[in-house]
């Protein structure tokens, strides 16, 4: 196994855009429990972060925990319900598929790591027709979600590639700090939640605008492992 490389890849923001989908249904969730909404740029800081340690980021400090809680369920029904009726949709951004396609044809094993939990997970494959596409699935419904390396090193575990030849893809300062947490490469997206310079911010090893650049980095990054 020694041969093998690992790409990890972050959901939303990264491979889907739920923008949109996140922000509105967080602000309404917020509405509807007597609250002031949340701007975009609010809900964008915890978008990677498990929805119940995310929530209480958002709220005053003495807010009431249950009420933390009933705002995360809250928001829960208002987001599948907006994703059911068509108010928003998670669609793959243009370009993801085919660099998951052209990574599995250079050998590479690909996995995810996301704060979705794993009903979110599953939906996002089916939908997309991608339940096959990767080899180890980790989310935040069984154990630290991130900044946490557990799903890291879950997946490292999971199909023996070793870190320095594992690289985490995300778009957020969440992805990036679990991949340093894991001891892996960390690659940035710029056309997520997180902005490229808040991306190298956070200690990212590269920052990517597009798909054809990213697919250039990881290619020169299993090249170069592939020569060690």
């Amino acid at each position: 196994m020694t041969d093998m490389k690992l790409a990890l890849f972050d959901l939303d923001g990264t491979l889907v855009d739920s923008r949109l989908l996140i922000a509105e249904s967080m602000d309404e969730a917020f509405r509807k429990n007597g609250l002031p909404g949340c701007s975009y740029d609010q809900v964008r800081q915890i978008v990677g972060i498990e929805l119940f340690e995310a929530i209480p980021m958002l709220l005053p400090a003495d807010y009431p925990a249950e009420g933390a809680v009933k705002i995360g369920n809250d928001f829960r029904e208002i987001f599948v319900r907006n994703r059911s009726d068509g108010t928003h949709t998670e669609s793959l951004y243009p370009g993801a598929r085919e660099i998951l396609e052209a990574l599995d044809a250079e050998g590479w094993l690909l996995g995810v790591a996301t704060g979705k939990p794993r009903r979110g997970l599953d939906h996002i494959l089916k939908t997309h027709d991608l339940t096959g596409a990767f080899v180890t699935l980790n989310t935040s419904c069984t154990g630290p979600g991130k900044p946490n390396p557990r799903m890291v090193i879950e997946a490292m575990n999971e199909t023996g590639v070793e870190p320095d030849r594992t690289i985490m893809i995300g778009d957020s300062s969440h992805d990036i700090l679990m991949a340093l947490n894991a001891r892996v490469r960390a690659a940035g997206v710029a056309w997520g939640f997180h902005t490229a310079d808040e991306l190298t911010g956070a200690g990212a090893h590269s920052v990517h605008e597009d798909f054809a650049c990213l697919q250039r980095g990881l290619t020169a990054f299993g090249t170069q492992r592939s020569a060690a």
